[in-house]
């Protein structure tokens, strides 16, 4: 048995038009998340290294970033470095990324990707919140990550990635849906990922209040992978949404999925997978 997804990539690109409370975008729960999956987080089949979905990803976020080759770049919640390290390939780019974290496990990672990456152990407010010269970039990308600030603090978190950016410089953010019906999620999935993914025009005014240019933008791409594959992501909970499910409730849940596939009638089960 198959899942097909279509996954849409909702792309936020802001352009710096200028001349010119320190919290954690981590909670303890999402802390405790990211320590748990670190060792296989990158066994996961979004962030899988060498695929051609990576490689897709990579070239899509290239045209959006369009950062030259001696731009310097920061990737806000750049994780295991792993992406960071793909995009400065590809860019052809001079300097090392500034992959910029609150993970110590996740970020442990980056020294792989020693020549190309260069890992920063902070949190995304307290890291905008810094205004020396050497706090100064041509792109910044958020990739995957803007779910993880709350809406009181997006005002913060682009004020300050607005005094950071250049002029003429560029921030991009990929970050998901708030509707994931596309997704073969279980019902109370479904509910907690309402709750905490906003929808992408909430970012986009926040950035325009800080004074960026902003455009939408959106990208498909198909997924296609084992149901068993997919319930064993689903189990190692592989997104920090799945994390506070209590394994009585995620074996409920798991079930749930495989009920709803069987209820297809089909060889496979097709849903749309968004990400924005």
């Amino acid at each position: 048995m198959m899942i097909v997804h279509q996954s849409s990539v909702v792309i936020c690109l802001t352009h710096a038009l200028h001349t010119t409370s320190h919290r954690t975008m981590i909670s303890s729960n999402q802390e405790a998340h990211y320590g748990d999956v670190a060792q296989h987080y990158n066994q996961a089949w979004f962030y899988e290294d060498g695929t051609d979905y990576q490689r897709w990803l990579v070239q899509s976020l290239m045209e959006r970033l369009q950062t030259t080759p001696s731009g310097r770049v920061v990737d806000l919640g750049g994780g295991t470095g792993n992406f960071s390290a793909a995009l400065h390939k590809e860019c052809k780019l001079e300097q090392r990324i500034l992959c910029v974290d609150p993970s110590g496990p996740l970020l442990a990672q980056c020294q792989k990707h020693v020549a190309s990456v260069e890992p920063l152990l902070a949190d995304g407010l307290g890291f905008v919140a810094k205004q020396d010269q050497e706090q100064a970039y041509d792109r910044m990308l958020l990739k995957e990550v803007i779910h993880h600030f709350p809406p009181a603090d997006l005002g913060t978190l682009f004020a300050g990635a607005f005094r950071q950016i250049r002029p003429g410089g560029r921030v991009t953010i990929m970050t998901r849906p708030h509707d994931s019906s596309h997704y073969p999620f279980f019902p109370a999935a479904h509910q907690t990922w309402a709750s905490v993914q906003l929808h992408e025009n909430v970012y986009a005014q926040a950035m325009e209040k800080a004074g960026f240019a902003v455009t939408l933008d959106h990208a498909d791409y198909p997924v296609e992978m084992p149901l068993s594959r997919w319930l064993d992501m689903v189990n190692g909970r592989f997104w920090s949404t799945l994390h506070g499910f209590s394994e009585g409730e995620m074996k409920e849940g798991l079930e749930q999925i495989r009920a709803m596939v069987l209820e297809e009638g089909k060889e496979k089960g097709v849903w749309v997978k968004k990400e924005e």
